[in-house]
């Protein structure tokens, strides 16, 4: 389980670092994300299954 404030990023994407800022308003399966693109912050809700821990390390 990811928590709040957890970096990850996508299966898809692994060069886009996001926060998970809160629960996702589809279901309790999905969290939303904030991460920034070209100095724009962007939010978006993605299903846990496409998710992967960042590790800094």
């Amino acid at each position: 389980m990811k928590t709040y404030s957890d970096t990850v990023y996508l299966k898809s994407d692994a060069r886009t670092i996001m926060t998970i800022n809160d629960s996702g308003s589809r279901s309790p399966e999905y969290y939303q994300c904030i991460w920034f693109a070209q100095e724009i912050l962007q939010i978006g809700e993605f299903h846990r299954d496409t998710l992967v821990r960042y590790d800094r390390e």
